[in-house]
């Protein structure tokens, strides 16, 4: 096999041969000096050859860098958008500070009213904002753990599962930033760690059945029948709850007793 491109969740090789998807494998420099191992998370063939997408399954990879432990998402805790201007912040601060302060007796929260108290310094002063921002970027781009079970790869139950992963995805976005609520596909390959070529099919499905739009710079959007979909469906599917806690936007959903699967997106 050959490298062709890497980052710091793993690597794309060119093999001559298919390998099976969930293979471990143990990545070696041209002299078979090892410098790390992987899962093989998908398999495809590109004209005469196979492309291999490698996930790496160690820290001690050469050249990549130790991911920093998950940061909260701000953003999401003052329900804005990562663009949200100073005065924003302050009016949606003020508004939800008052909400939840202890002394509300109606619907005061002190964990909540903390976490509140806490994004609002960080986002309201520039330079803590800056500095967030980069490292809330960077966690935003990496793929998320949740799609890292076989339950999204194989056969149809991996598929339908996929639907729910995009609608969820999708979901939050529209959610937390209705000035631009499109996600293109490179992010929906980076956050869930799949090949353009496993989401065609998904996306054409979901697009069929009105859940989901194409802007014209080509981002995926959710449909207002897309948004009724998610929200009828979670309370009672219980990967969707999962789905959209990852996500960090979870409509109000309560756990219940349901197959992980049933209700997919069909």
């Amino acid at each position: 096999m050959q490298g062709r491109d890497s980052s710091k969740a793993g690597i794309g090789l060119e093999s001559a041969m298919p390998v099976e998807v969930g293979t471990a494998i143990t990545i070696e420099t041209e002299g078979h000096e090892p410098v790390g191992a992987g899962v093989v998370r998908y398999c495809v063939r590109r004209g005469t050859s196979f492309g291999i997408g490698v996930e790496f399954t160690s820290e001690e990879i050469s050249g990549a860098p130790k991911s920093g432990p998950e940061i909260e998402d701000y953003y999401e805790v003052l329900q804005i958008s990562p663009r949200a201007e100073a005065e924003t912040i302050r009016r949606v601060y003020r508004i939800m500070a008052s909400r939840f302060h202890p002394d509300n007796k109606e619907t005061g929260d002190m964990n909540k009213f903390l976490k509140l108290k806490k994004a609002f310094e960080v986002l309201s002063d520039p330079e803590q904002r800056a500095a967030y921002d980069a490292s809330h970027k960077s966690q935003q781009e990496a793929p998320m753990a949740i799609f890292e079970a076989k339950d999204f790869v194989d056969g149809i139950e991996g598929e339908t599962n996929r639907r729910l992963g995009v609608l969820s995805l999708l979901y939050h976005q529209r959610r937390v930033d209705e000035g631009h609520p499109g996600v293109s596909v490179l992010e929906l390959e980076k956050r869930m760690s799949f090949p353009r070529e496993y989401l065609h099919f998904t996306a054409w499905y979901l697009r069929s059945k009105g859940y989901i739009t194409v802007e014209d710079n080509s981002d995926y959007v959710l449909t207002a029948e897309g948004v009724d979909y998610v929200e009828q469906h979670s309370p009672t599917n219980v990967l969707l709850q999962r789905l959209l806690l990852s996500a960090g936007s979870p409509p109000g959903a309560q756990a219940g007793p349901a197959n992980p699967t049933a209700n997919a997106a069909s």
